[in-house]
Parts: structure tokens; sequence; C-alpha cells
């Protein structure tokens, strides 16, 4: 049986020619991309390729998160479907076995120390490599050494640092057996980028989002430091603790079911100081809202407001929440309704309060990794912003804390408050 892959654009061919000649090499092939040129397609393709013309090869892919991991799974499985060569799928542990014995396995970053072990005879693929933590790259770095297998290390750039900062110089060098292909060379590529992003829409993008934004994404720049939408977080870091005397304003973010998003609680000081930001990710519903109580109830007397989010779980949450604070507690509950505008307020307060240096965060790794990589997505249909997390990463430290700043900058001092689509009113 012939089975027919995809007809590349000339940036996708130039991938394809070097992954194919460099089997048994140990090379490792560097792609600097835009967003949405045919990452995810590529990659699929040539595992696919080592998978169906090599047999009983191993071949990988690791993902930054196990959402991408089933998407990319998903994509080959119906590549597949029509082809009759598949042996085993496994949803479960997102593996594809095929009648020539051959395997593609489909990993992701949140699998940790878990991913220690593995070998790979045929193509490792590393998808959005710049938002993998080095420490994960150390431990899948091995898997290729025995068989000098192939690496294809495919992103959109992000910072000057890391592991896809550092093999991009070598690519760019020729050193270190890495080659580059840079997608984001507009001269060389020019007329199939315009085929995918015509110059028109590529100017009205550059006009409605954050100029960080637009250049990684779109343009396919690394950035010299900081984060896409929050610039400082590092430099506003201070470990600051809760003193007996503190007014606290609480942001909670609740969880919503999902494999590693966690509910966090974040509070913030009087003195605009965060003095708290801890999550969780493994409790039933009902254990959250215990969980969360057990936190605040040594400092209830000195919380001013718990602004919590009412969307989706949210709502229910919030109400068992004010079940098990006493009378006298329970009105400093603030609903927050989160919606696209009322969000892009609090983006637009907390990147003020990063910029004035009017805030302070504490050194939390994870905190500081989505504050880092928090981003923002433009839609040319409805001409509007939406910002989020970047695509199966979490952003429930950045929720929770933009809460607690939200409560604070309010004031909650006097009087009893209430919420509704992201404004609050003092009721008399």
């Amino acid at each position: 049986m012939i089975c027919k892959g995809i007809h590349p654009f000339s940036f996708q061919r130039d991938v394809i020619d070097e992954v194919v000649k460099a089997k048994g090499t140990g090379r490792k092939i560097v792609v600097r991309s835009r967003r949405q040129i045919g990452k995810s397609t590529l990659i699929a393709n040539l595992l696919l390729y080592y998978a169906i013309n090599f047999e009983g090869t191993k071949n990988y892919c690791v993902s930054p998160t196990l959402k991408q991991g089933k998407k990319l799974y998903k994509t080959v499985v119906k590549a597949l479907t029509k082809a009759k060569i598949v042996k085993t799928a496994n949803g479960s542990d997102l593996s594809i076995v095929l009648k020539n014995e051959s395997e593609i396995n489909f990993k992701s970053a949140e699998q940790g120390e878990a991913l220690r072990g593995e070998t790979v005879t045929g193509l490792l693929c590393i998808d959005e490599f710049a938002y993998i933590p080095d420490a994960i790259y150390d431990i899948i770095r091995p898997w290729t050494d025995f068989h000098k297998a192939v690496t294809l290390m495919v992103s959109t750039p992000f910072i000057k640092e890391g592991y896809f900062w550092t093999y991009y110089n070598y690519g760019l060098e020729g050193s270190h057996n890495t080659v580059l292909i840079d997608w984001a060379d507009y001269e060389k590529y020019k007329e199939d980028l315009d085929k995918i992003l015509p110059p028109e829409q590529l100017k009205e993008y550059e006009a409605i989002l954050p100029k960080k934004v637009f250049r990684t994404e779109y343009l396919g720049q690394f950035i010299e430091g900081g984060g896409m939408v929050f610039d400082f977080v590092k430099e506003a870091h201070r470990d600051v603790k809760i003193n007996p005397t503190d007014k606290l304003y609480v942001g909670v973010d609740w969880a919503n079911q999902t494999k590693n998003d966690s509910t966090v609680i974040s509070i913030i000081n009087q003195n605009g100081e965060q003095v708290f930001a801890k999550g969780w990710n493994d409790l039933t519903p009902l254990g959250q809202i215990d969980r969360v109580y057990d936190e605040l109830e040594p400092y209830l007397n000195q919380i001013v407001a718990i602004v919590c989010e009412i969307n989706s779980l949210g709502k229910p949450y919030t109400d068992l929440l004010k079940e098990r604070l006493q009378n006298s507690h329970k009105n400093k509950i603030v609903e927050f309704n989160t919606t696209n505008p009322s969000k892009s307020d609090l983006v637009g307060r907390m990147q003020v309060a990063l910029e004035q240096r009017t805030i302070t965060l504490i050194p939390n790794v994870e905190q500081t990794r989505q504050f880092e990589y928090y981003s923002c997505e433009y839609n040319p249909q409805t001409k509007t912003v939406t910002y989020n997390a970047p695509n199966g990463l979490h952003d429930d430290f950045v929720m929770a804390t933009m809460f607690a700043w939200y409560g604070y900058k309010e004031k909650f001092a006097t009087g009893i408050y209430s919420i509704g689509r992201g404004s609050m009113t003092k009721r008399r």
C-alpha cells in the first residue's frame, strides 16, 4: 500500500528533506516558526514517514502538555484511518503500533520524572520546545543517544533563554551537529507565508496585539526577557510573610476538574505585597472547599475581601464556601464574573502594577512561569483580543493574583460590596 502525505509548503519541504537525509546521524534540526503555519501537520507527517518506512522503529513526540499530545495523537490516528496499517492504537497511553511493529508514542512535559528511560530508534519530535522546561529536556535528551536518532525541535520562539534559544544559536553557527530551518525568514519564504497570512491581515494583528506577542507569534522573533503580556515579573519578587496586623485581600481561582488545572489562593496585603500563593489539583470538589476554608481560616479576622470567580463550576464552589463561613465572614466573598472585557480590565490593572512597581510577588516557580508565558490572541472576525495561557498551559496563579489585586485596588475597607460582570458596587 502507498500512503500519501501532505502537499508541503516550501518551508515545510526544507524540513522534510533535512529530516529524511539525517537518519542515523543524531542530528538536531531546529525549526523557528511563526504561529499557525503547519507545525503540527509537519510533525504528524514526519512521525508517520519514519514509522511506515523504517519498520520496528520507536518514534516519539513530546509536547508541553497532555492536551497538546492528545491533539497530535488524534491527528495521526485520523490520517491512518483508511490506510489499514495500524495494529493497535491506545488512546489512554497515546501510543500507536503499526503492522510493521513500528511505534509512535506521544508524551508530555507534565509527566516529569516518569519520562526517564525511553529509547528512540527513529525520530524524536519536540513540539513547542520553547515552552518545555529545560529540566524536562535534560530527561529526554538521552533517548536518542544510543541509536543516534534524529531530533526535530519545532517552536514559536520566546525569550532569549533556555534550550530552544541555545539550539537555535547552534543552528545559526552550524555547530553541535545542529541544523536550523528558519520559517521566520520572510525573504526566503515570502510567497508561501503571504498565502497563509496576507500582509494586510498581519498589519491588523500588529495594530491590535501587544508588541511582544506580535513579534514572537506572528514574526517569529525572540524577545529580550520578561513576559509576553506582563513585564518585570522577576523584578517584582519579594518573599513577604503575613503579619498579624495586615489587612488581606484574597483571590480564588477554582480548578475546572481537568488534569493539572489547579485551585489557587493568592493573598495581597494592604501594602500591595503578595503574602500567600498556593495551589493544588488533587482534591475532590468538596475537598477543594475544605482546603480553601482551612487555608483561610487562620486569617478570617484580617481578611477584607475574598474575590472568587463564578464562571462555570466557580458559582457552586463559591456558594459552598459561603456555607462554610460564619455570617460575619461570608459577606466578605465577592463574586467575579469573568468576561472578555472584565478580564482585559484585570490584565490592564496588573500590567500597570508591575510596570509601576506597586505590587510585589512571591518567587513561586509555577506562578512566575505562568505570568511570563501568559499571552493573548486576536480574532479578526470579532475584532477582539482574548487573554489566556498559551494552548494547553495554565493561568490559575495569574487569575487568582489578578482577583486579589482587584480587591486590593477597590479598597474594601468599609461596607459590604457585591459584584456583577466584573464591576463592584457598594450596598448601603
